[in-house]
């Protein structure tokens, strides 16, 4: 029987509808396109399309040339960021998109001193890397970009003496910002030694980061490393640096390896049935190919790939990272979380320490329970 016009209707509205919830069958790894997508959700979320302005102290003094002309900057490169931000998450032309809106954010930014912050500049040339890679080859181009932001960072620091004695560490947490875990344990120590001691656990790790990430056989670990590492950076000062912690994050999903062919999970179908609804619910690109287990299986739960099979925890781990939209509810919770408790900072921060701290130990490529079999 042929369906009606508005079923087909219906069907097409849905089927647009669910386009940024879909990463597959673009010119972009579907992790790479993640990538792209969570970084213009959190730049839109921080006001960048109202922040797009005439040009004002412009790093190119040329760019003045557009105040004798009012508004056609603002408003062209405004048009610019909505369509292809747009683009963007609705799958049309991905790698042109993340091109373009790398690009106004770039221009954006060179046009207009106060816009520039290193978090911005940062989303900025991760989506115009982006738009020059390809779904055939690894994205290299950001692996350089994260090895040059580490390195510049670390060199920036080791031409600093105030970084050598520790007196901006000191002055920062100790002054400016009055980090009571700061305060306690320098009071504990010699003068100065708590700061000079994290000022060269900040520097020598941005350096040894910059380095390690070139190379393949020290990539995965160099990710977790990040990862350890700044996330100990905002317990301790309880700071994101802007968005740049949130920007850090999006950014290393591009280095997650989702498979190209269906994954096989197998599970036990009474006590796992809840996993595999909430599962099917997030698989928009019906990658996941859900079936019973036998009811003489040890397991409750296995994920087959082309190059592994895994069981239980571990499966799990691997079907969280392999899908996007499980990364897209926790942008959502996280954001949802900073409006509800917007004016109670300090329950907002416990909640989020509590929530990453916990899904950091479960992800760690550690196998706890083996540990703990063996004992």
């Amino acid at each position: 029987m042929k369906k009606k016009n508005g079923d087909l209707n219906m069907n097409s509205i849905s089927a647009f509808i669910l386009r940024p919830f879909q990463f597959e069958g673009t010119k972009l790894h579907p992790n790479v396109l993640l990538m792209c997508k969570l970084l213009v959700i959190l730049i839109t979320a921080h006001h960048m399309f109202f922040k797009i302005s005439d040009p004002f102290i412009p790093f190119i003094p040329a760019l003045d040339w557009f105040n004798e002309h009012p508004n056609i900057f603002k408003y062209t490169f405004r048009t610019l960021y909505a369509i292809s931000a747009f683009s963007l998450l609705f799958n049309f032309k991905v790698r042109t998109a993340a091109i373009v809106t790398g690009l106004v954010v770039i221009l954006g930014i060179l046009a207009s001193k106060p816009l520039f912050f290193n978090h911005l500049f940062i989303c900025g040339c991760a989506l115009f890397l982006a738009g020059l890679t390809n779904d055939k080859e690894p994205p290299y181009l950001l692996i350089f970009q994260l090895s040059l932001v580490y390195f510049g960072a670390s060199i920036n620091k080791f031409i600093e003496p105030d970084w050598w004695s520790g007196a901006f560490m000191d002055t920062w947490l100790g002054t400016a910002r009055q980090n009571p875990v700061y305060l306690y344990i320098s009071e504990l120590l010699p003068e100065m030694l708590f700061a000079k001691l994290l000022s060269y656990i900040a520097m020598f790790t941005e350096f040894a980061i910059a380095i390690l990430i070139l190379f393949k056989r020290t990539r995965n670990l160099t990710l977790w490393f990040i990862i350890i590492f700044h996330l100990s950076l905002y317990t301790l000062t309880s700071s994101r640096f802007g968005h740049f912690i949130d920007s850090l994050a999006y950014i290393l999903l591009a280095f997650l390896s989702i498979p190209k062919e269906q994954m096989i999970v197998k599970y036990k179908s009474q006590s796992s049935d809840k996993l595999k609804q909430f599962f099917k619910f997030l698989d928009r690109d019906r990658k996941q190919v859900w079936s019973p287990l036998s009811s003489e299986s040890s397991h409750w739960l296995s994920l087959q790939t082309k190059d592994k099979t895994l069981y239980n925890h571990d499966a799990l781990r691997d079907i969280f990272l392999y899908t996007p939209n499980f990364f897209m509810l926790i942008t959502c919770i996280d954001m949802a979380l900073y409006v509800v408790l917007y004016n109670h900072r300090t329950a907002l921060f416990i909640i989020n320490m509590i929530f990453i701290w916990s899904v950091i130990f479960y992800f760690l490529p550690v196998k706890w329970q083996r540990k703990k079999d063996a004992k």
